[in-house]
């Protein structure tokens, strides 16, 4: 079944008549034929040709598993510490000769929080860069500028809780 009528040039109005239908897939009439019905065959070629559009990653893959791995290891060591985090610094005061820590309370909420907020951020990036790389993007930034902002909560939970021991400032202005 031969369609003989000229077919319209770009920006050309179609002849009298003159309908277009789509060119036959075969992988279309494939799947038909299997037994699918035709919405799944075409969300199915749509997603075997996005994937198959877009190349894998391995080196970005790769350095991404590398950062969740060290991310995983040093949120395992820290944050044990952070939720202990009055004995840590009572620790560091005695090795130093600074005397007694007296934050009060203060050492005991920061350090949950800065311990909290690493296991959160560390949910959500191992989520997010998995993520990404089942969709076959680019993936690495999010564990690195994740790792940058649990430093700098923990950091800053931390610094917190120094100041908010009036010795330590006493004995810094006083030397």
């Amino acid at each position: 079944m031969t369609d003989n009528r000229p077919t319209p040039r770009y920006g050309e109005l179609a002849p009298e008549g003159w309908v277009w239908s789509p060119p036959v897939d075969p992988r279309k009439t494939e799947a038909e034929s299997a037994g699918t019905a035709p919405d799944e065959a075409a969300a199915d070629n749509v997603a075997s040709a996005a994937s198959s559009t877009a190349p894998y990653r391995v080196l970005d893959a790769s350095i991404s598993v590398f950062l969740l791995v060290t991310a995983v290891m040093i949120s395992s060591s820290s944050v044990p510490s952070l939720f202990d985090l009055r004995s840590t610094l009572e620790m560091f005061y005695a090795d130093r000769g600074l005397g007694d820590y007296g934050g009060g309370s203060a050492v005991d909420i920061a350090g949950a929080i800065a311990a909290i907020a690493q296991l959160v951020l560390l949910a959500a990036t191992i989520w997010l860069t998995v993520r990404l790389i089942g969709q076959r993007r680019r993936s690495w930034p999010v564990p690195l500028l994740m790792g940058a902002l649990a430093l700098i909560v923990t950091f800053g939970c931390v610094a917190l809780a120094l100041v908010a021991d009036p010795g330590l400032l006493s004995s810094l202005s006083a030397s």
